[in-house]
Formats: C-alpha cells, sequence, structure tokens
C-alpha cells in the first residue's frame, strides 16, 4: 500500500520514525510527505514574559526539564527519506481547526494514497480527510471514552486508573468522533509518568501496519464503526493540580518499591470439584473456597501454574515450583485421590539449569502431552508425559528461537492453534500461531499481536467448549500480575482474523488462605484446577531484591 505523511519539517519523534520503518519494512510504500508550510508565531519577549501561563509553569517546567521520555527523542530524517516527494502546504485556520486548500487537495489525491499518517499539523477538518482511499490516520494515546485532551498519560496516574489505553482512528468531519482502527490497553506505570508515556507511544507502532494486514485480508469492519465522544476534555495542569500530582508520584515510587522489596508472592494449587458450567453459570462471581494442597512447602518454596487429568481414580497434576532461593523453577508433578483430594505421591517431572514454568498439559490421540513454558530457553518444545515415574519426556521443538510466555494449544476446527504473550509485553500482547499438525510446522497468524489487553491478554489455562461455545482463560493482570480471571470468548478464529469477548470476571474467594489473586484456571473432568496466592514477606526475595536494588544504584 502507498501511503503518505503529514509532518512539521524533517524532525521526527523517534516512535514516529518506527511506525513508518515498520510499513516500510513489511512492503509498504511511503511515497509523499506533506510538510506544513505555515509560518511560525513569533513573539518578542516583553510580550512573551507579560502572557506567559504563569498558572501553568510547574507543568511547563517539569515537562520540559525533568521529561525524557526515549519514544520522543527527536529524529531528523533528512537522511533517511531522501529522495521522497515532498509538497509544502498553508492552511487557513477556522476557530480551532485548520483547512487545506482545494487545489492542494487534488494534488494530494492525485498521488493516489491508500491512506496517511497525521504527524503534524493541528486539528483537520475539510476534504483533505477524503484525499486518500482509506483516509487520515491520527493517534490518541488515551483512552478516548475517559481523557480527551492533554496531556498523554498524565490523568490516568491522577486518578489512580489502573489502566490505559490508546486508539488509531481515521479522522472524520466531527472531531472527536473518528472510526476506531485500533485500540489496546496498558497498565499504567503510576509511579513514573515518563516511562507511562514511553510505554504508550512505543507500544503503538505496529498499529498502521496492523490496519493494513486487516485490509489486504479483507477484514474491514473496524472501518465502519464510529467512536462518539463521550468523555470530558482536559486540559494542561495547572500549578496546584501540578503539586498534587507529584506528590501522588513520589507516594507510587514508595509504595512501589515497598510491596516490591517487602511482599513477595506465596501460590498454592487448589482444586474446586464443581463442573465449569456451573462455576461459570452465575457470570461475574467470586470462586469457592478451593480445597488447597497440603504439599508442606518451605517459607521460599511455591506452587503455582497446575495442570492435571483424571485417570484410574488419580488426579495427575503437574505443577511449577519456584524456590526463592534459587529464584528457578522446576515442573513437579503430584498424583492425588480423586475423592479425597490427598498427595499420594510427589516427583520433579522435568528440571533444567534455567527457570520452567506453566507446563500446559493436553490429551491427544490417548496420550498427554506438555508443553512448558521455555521462554528462558528460547524454544517451544513439545513434551510427551510418561506415567511411569511421572516424567516427561522430549518430543520435539515446535518452534525454534520464539520466546513464548504461557503457551496454549488447542485443536479447533482443523488447526492446531498456540496461544502466547511475548517476550516484549507479557501481561499484554497476545500472540497466535498455527499448525495442520500437531508437530507443525506452525505459521504466525497474519494479523500478530492478535490482542494487546493488560486485562485479557495472557492465557490463563486450558481452552475448553462449554454451550457450544468457545472458552479462553486469560489473566487480568490491570492492577498487577496474576490478579484475577478473565473467561474470553472466542467468536472469531482464523489464520487472519481473531475476536473474542468478555464471558465472565473471576475473583478469589473471599476470605481465603490465598485470596490476594489467581492466575491459572484449568478445566479437569467434573472440577477446575486453580491457583491462588497471598502476598507475604519471605527473607530469600527481600535479600535478593535488595541487593538487585543496590547493583542499580
Amino acid at each position: 500500500m502507498d501511503f503518505g505523511v503529514l509532518c512539521n519539517g524533517n524532525t521526527f519523534q523517534q516512535w514516529q520514525i518506527e511506525t513508518i520503518r515498520n510499513l516500510v519494512s513489511a512492503g509498504h510504500t511511503c511515497s509523499l510527505l506533506i510538510v506544513n508550510s505555515n509560518p511560525a508565531f513569533k513573539t518578542g519577549f516583553r510580550k512573551k514574559a507579560i502572557h506567559y501561563p504563569y498558572s501553568k509553569l510547574f507543568y511547563r517546567v517539569w515537562f520540559r526539564y525533568m521529561m525524557h521520555p526515549e519514544a520522543k527523542k527527536d529524529v531528523d530524517i533528512t537522511s533517511y527519506y531522501a529522495g521522497i516527494p515532498e509538497i509544502h502546504f498553508k492552511t487557513v485556520k477556522k476557530g480551532f481547526a485548520e483547512y487545506f486548500d482545494a487545489t492542494d487537495v487534488e494534488k494530494v489525491k492525485d498521488s493516489g494514497l491508500d491512506f496517511i499518517l497525521r504527524f503534524g499539523f493541528g486539528i483537520i477538518k475539510g476534504d483533505i480527510l477524503e484525499a486518500a482511499k482509506y483516509g487520515i490516520w491520527s493517534y490518541h494515546h488515551d483512552d478516548e471514552l475517559k481523557y480527551r485532551g492533554v496531556p498523554t498519560g498524565f490523568w490516568e496516574i491522577m486518578f489512580d486508573d489502573p489502566v490505559n489505553a490508546a486508539i488509531l482512528q481515521r479522522l472524520t468531519s466531527k472531531l472527536d468522533s473518528g472510526i476506531i482502527l485500533h485500540k489496546a490497553y496498558f497498565g499504567t506505570i503510576n509511579h513514573s509518568w515518563q516511562s507511562n508515556l514511553d510505554n504508550l507511544l512505543k507500544s503503538s507502532t505496529e498499529w498502521p501496519l496492523q490496519v493494513c494486514n486487516g485490509i489486504e485480508n479483507g477484514n474491514l469492519e473496524f472501518l465502519s464503526v464510529s467512536n462518539p465522544p463521550s468523555s470530558k476534555i482536559y486540559k494542561l495542569p495547572g500549578n496546584l493540580t501540578m503539586l498534587r500530582f507529584l506528590l501522588k508520584l513520589a507516594a507510587n515510587k514508595l509504595r512501589f518499591h515497598y510491596h516490591d522489596l517487602f511482599l513477595t508472592e506465596k501460590w498454592n494449587v487448589g482444586i474446586v470439584p464443581m463442573s465449569v458450567d456451573k462455576f461459570l453459570q452465575a457470570g461475574d462471581s467470586d470462586i469457592p473456597e478451593p480445597v488447597w494442597l497440603k504439599t508442606g512447602a518451605a517459607k521460599s518454596l511455591y506452587h503455582a501454574d497446575p495442570f492435571g487429568f483424571v485417570k484410574e481414580d488419580m488426579l495427575h497434576i503437574i505443577c511449577e515450583e519456584y524456590d526463592y532461593k534459587s529464584a528457578r523453577g522446576i515442573l513437579t508433578a503430584f498424583k492425588l485421590d480423586k475423592r479425597s483430594f490427598r498427595i499420594a505421591e510427589k516427583t520433579i517431572a522435568h528440571e533444567k539449569d534455567y527457570h520452567l514454568a506453566f507446563p500446559f498439559l493436553f490429551e491427544h490421540e490417548s496420550n498427554f502431552y506438555c508443553i512448558p513454558e521455555n521462554s528462558a530457553g528460547g524454544n517451544v518444545e513439545l513434551f510427551k508425559y510418561n506415567p511411569v515415574g511421572s516424567k516427561l519426556d522430549f518430543v520435539i521443538t515446535l518452534i525454534p528461537d520464539l520466546q513464548a510466555v504461557d503457551p496454549t494449544l488447542f485443536f479447533h476446527e482443523g488447526f492446531w492453534w498456540l496461544f502466547f504473550t511475548d517476550k516484549i509485553s507479557t501481561n499484554e500482547r497476545l500472540n497466535i500461531w498455527y499448525s495442520e499438525n500437531l508437530h507443525g510446522p506452525y505459521l504466525p497468524h497474519a494479523n500478530n499481536p492478535v490482542k494487546v489487553d493488560i486485562r485479557s491478554s495472557r492465557p490463563a489455562g486450558n481452552l475448553f467448549i462449554m454451550d457450544g461455545k468457545l472458552m479462553r482463560p486469560a489473566q487480568d493482570c490491570s492492577i498487577r500480575s496474576g490478579r484475577r480471571i478473565c473467561i474470553n470468548q472466542v467468536l472469531k478464529l482464523s489464520p487472519i482474523d481473531f475476536q473474542e469477548t468478555n464471558y465472565a470476571v473471576l475473583n478469589s474467594a473471599p476470605h481465603s488462605k490465598f485470596g490476594d489473586g489467581m492466575h491459572t484456571f484449568c478445566v479437569v473432568d467434573q472440577a477446575v484446577i486453580v491457583d491462588g496466592k497471598r502476598e507475604q514477606f519471605v527473607w530469600q526475595a527481600f535479600r535478593r531484591k535488595l541487593m538487585k536494588k543496590i547493583n542499580n544504584l
């Protein structure tokens, strides 16, 4: 596809350069730079001093001298894009909007662009909005349903909102009512505005490419959905608001470091003897108190990420066993009495000299297989469960050189579907690979990452069919990792399309022994296996984290 760029000159921000590079690297062509040639408005020192917005002095000083996000670093593109045609336009301002001359609009139309990225000018209206086949695409790095206006990534911290959102939209003639092309949700980094802003900008550089992929694959539904404005328009904060914001940042940073140092996750595995349909029939609910495994684990150990199956009146569970002394996880197998859930046998199923976790189990042709999280090793590997000694025997490397987090495999409508999040953003970016055969070869989905949502992306258990609907458990990490479970209903799944919607949200049982969070939901026969955590002080974890912070200083 051919695209143009609206810009204010030859200086772009780093994230904007990456956005264009992603498009060009995928074979799309930057065919035109539409440069703003409106004269810069200049005022003398005396007039500037008289009319300076002193009510926003603290904000302006902080943003100019203390904010240095890498994504906003200025880059001169002269050497990068030499030879790309440029046209320089002046606009006419009417109220808050800018309008292009009709002759200039015709020049843009004659260039035959498929779309135009807006990295310059101001609020644009008029015929220029239809000068390219798919219009002008513009970013808004906040949730348009909550925060319109400025500054980006600020008000989420100010109002203790755990989730940031951002959109790529096709501009329309109605202000703040563009057609949503792509939307994603991120966790708010509430102890650093700079990091929060950096994350929003860097994480959005792939979106125009993904929209192009959707257009080329015939997925045009998003081009016909308009989003009416409904939120308050925010302005730059005044001095008192900025002081309150800086105090909040300081408090959040202290709270972050206190929680990181002194509170450590202690996980355990629990069984809820209830069919999944009864479990979820009430919709959003707290889970019943599970039967927690009595593992007798040392204070430095915990068990999490359980998967299992029932065979010969025994419940087999494989889970992660993590030791804070070594900061490494191994895979442990338990055999339990199906009725009493008492542990009959415990063995080491698999271990390496680096961290293993999330031993996803599934059945195929009367055998049970496992795909552990092996992101530290860098490969997606398939193992066969050996009932003799409850060991995992290596079968094949399904995908080499892929750091898949919490890989989950499921056969559906002729394909094996591998869901996982990536190491770029382990709690937010959902990816899919697929194959016609269990052993591969596997191919990436046409629009990876298929979803970016801190609330419901990261896999949390095995997919299952309920009332004819395909359900996918996921983690809600919006406040912190392992907070609660979100059950998604998969609506569309193909090599070029994916769509799911929230079906239920499950919180830990109130007053539970491990009620501070959960992040695994495994459906087994007429039961559900979960995990739960409580946050407590663990000396080995404290010592390791303290030394790391000292070294960082």
